[in-house]
């Protein structure tokens, strides 16, 4: 087992570091252009190897001293498009303060453009030490990282529910405007301008044997964009085929409020809040468990959406301007 010296905490607590990555092909979706998923998920590897760089990658953290790494908030603004031949230099600069009870890493990728450095990533993670009963006799960390070591990630307090879910197999794939179906998601979304489906998470959305971890909700985050869409007759493939618009994602943040287990049910809620200068539209997401009766949840966050096109395949993003259909669909009229 390797000692960690206080050069190597001072590291990881106070000093910057940088890797330089390419994202990846995953989200390469529509022409070359990276998703805000797959951004994400450039800048969580980041984040991941300044660990890794002072001795304690995610596998020396749980094997050793049986605590798992977990983001549990990210809260990232996208200043432009990465593609998938970009070689992304990602810094990752401490901003842990004295009092803080998890570790803050502000987080940025930056692409070379037109000869110069330009950021085109920005965000700020937040990190927690989760201890793990699955590992017996683990070895000390650090006192220095104590702080950031907890039981359980977030306890959110349940809320009271009227209705009683429904247990079966068909229930937990209810989608968009099929909301309804569903007596908990009917509840959740009342009235709001808002889509919801019921999935049982699956383990493949989960890290540690256990947990949903951030990437499963980014990735139920892009997935509500899809169904919501599809849902108000402007689906991303009729917009897409139609006008050349493909959407984009300005900023994004997301924060856990509980924890969310391994086949439980998780309620996802999706809910237009604003649309401003006919450009953008701003969402929250909610995410749900029903325990012992009670609504608990699990996640929160928020996404703003646009959509891009250009004129030529190798002129310059535009924003698109939205026309009366577009805002009828997204304002739910």
């Amino acid at each position: 087992m390797a000692t960690l010296t206080d050069v190597d905490i001072k590291k990881l607590l106070t000093e910057p570091s940088s890797v330089t990555m390419r994202p990846s092909y995953e989200g390469g979706n529509i022409n070359t252009a990276i998703g805000f998923k797959c951004d994400n998920y450039l800048l969580e590897a980041a984040v991941l190897d300044h660990f890794r760089a002072v001795g304690l990658g995610a596998t020396e953290l749980y094997l050793v001293h049986g605590v798992n790494f977990d983001v549990v908030g990210v809260d990232t603004r996208l200043h432009t498009v990465l593609t998938l031949d970009d070689d992304v230099t990602v810094e990752v600069t401490p901003k842990t303060k004295d009092t803080d009870r998890e570790m803050v890493f502000a987080v940025a990728a930056i692409v070379q453009r037109d000869g110069a450095p330009k950021k085109a990533v920005t965000s700020k993670f937040r990190v927690l030490l989760r201890r793990d009963t699955a590992i017996p006799d683990p070895a000390p960390l650090p006192a220095e990282l104590e702080r950031f070591v907890v039981d359980r990630l977030a306890t959110a307090e349940p809320s009271e529910l009227a209705s009683t879910p429904v247990d079966d197999l068909h229930g937990a794939f209810h989608r968009g405007e099929d909301a309804t179906a569903d007596p908990v998601l009917s509840e959740i979304i009342g009235d709001d301008n808002a889509i919801g489906w019921k999935w049982r998470i699956p383990y493949y959305y989960c890290h540690f044997t256990e947990r949903m971890q951030m990437s499963g909700y980014l990735r139920q985050m892009e997935e509500a964009k899809h169904l919501f869409v599809a849902s108000r007759g402007i689906s991303i493939k009729r917009l897409l085929d139609e006008r050349g618009w493909i959407p984009v994602v300005t900023q994004n943040k997301l924060r856990f409020t509980d924890e969310a287990v391994m086949e439980e049910d998780l309620y996802s809620v999706y809910t237009v809040e604003s649309v401003f200068k006919d450009m953008l539209y701003t969402s929250r997401m909610d995410f749900y468990v029903v325990r012992d009766g009670n609504l608990v949840k699990t996640a929160t966050g928020e996404i703003t959406h646009g959509y891009c096109h250009k004129e030529t395949p190798d002129s310059e993003w535009q924003m698109a301007v939205f026309d009366d259909e577009v805002l009828r669909a997204l304002r739910g009229e």
